[in-house]
């Protein structure tokens, strides 16, 4: 059995755009070597039993990513959008091509610490709705997050102390399903590419139906670069979490 593992990695990267100008998100430096690297190696160290295949979803500066993927012989496979279609969007965009049953997806601009090999187990016994990643906080002031109604979770734009860590399982049907009931859009490739408009997860996959999720406690190891302040504190923090050979 494989594993797919969607990283989306097609964002503007608007916040730290002052620090990375054209550099994509995912190729910042992190003492130096790109994000990029850093990321396949956590996924390395999760230490799963099952083959895996890495899909590299792009947009903004997509032949930076691609030819450093192929200039350094990456075990990836890139699947470019023709324009920003949102995360959701961009999610579509891979599976319409990709027919996989399921699919684990990840931000390209997130790491932290987190039981994947127990994760997975459980999405395996409970496929019918997806499982996210959930981190508890003191202060939410950067994100929406999500409520509990009973033993599920609903996305919510109010700032509650429950926030997304942008990590997920969910098969492709639900996927289908999901997105065929947010966008009315048919669940094609050229259809999702020209639909006009950025899709997003939160608001689109997880804020109409309930999900089920992983709930991680409040000191959990966590980052992500997307604004100029954690860009700088990735070159420390994560250093100290994953062992890059």
């Amino acid at each position: 059995m494989n594993l797919n593992i969607v990283i989306l990695a097609g964002g503007k990267g608007t916040r730290v755009r002052e620090v990375l100008k054209d550099t994509p998100k995912i190729m910042a430096q992190i003492e130096g070597k790109p994000f990029l690297e850093w990321l396949l190696a956590w996924i390395d160290s999760w230490n799963l039993e099952i083959s895996k295949n890495i899909i590299l979803s792009t947009c903004i500066g997509q032949e930076i990513i691609k030819k450093y993927c192929e200039i350094n012989n990456l075990n990836v496979k890139c699947v470019p959008e023709q324009k920003p279609l949102g995360t959701l969007g961009a999610l579509a965009n891979v599976a319409s091509i990709n027919n996989a049953k399921n699919y684990l997806v990840l931000n390209g601009d997130t790491i932290f610490k987190a039981d994947f090999y127990k994760f997975h187990k459980r999405f395996s016994l409970e496929e019918d709705k997806p499982l996210i990643m959930l981190k508890k906080i003191l202060k939410n002031d950067r994100y929406g997050g999500f409520e509990q109604i009973d033993n599920e979770w609903l996305f919510s734009k109010k700032r509650t102390e429950f926030i997304s860590l942008g990590a997920f399982l969910i098969s492709r049907d639900n996927l289908k399903k999901r997105w065929l009931s947010a966008t009315q859009i048919p669940f094609e490739h050229d259809l999702i590419n020209n639909c006009g408009k950025e899709i997003l997860i939160d608001e689109n996959l997880f804020g109409r139906e309930p999900v089920s999720a992983e709930v991680l406690n409040i000191n959990t190891p966590f980052i992500d670069i997307g604004i100029p302040k954690t860009l700088k504190e990735a070159q420390t923090f994560i250093p100290k979490i994953i062992n890059l050979k």
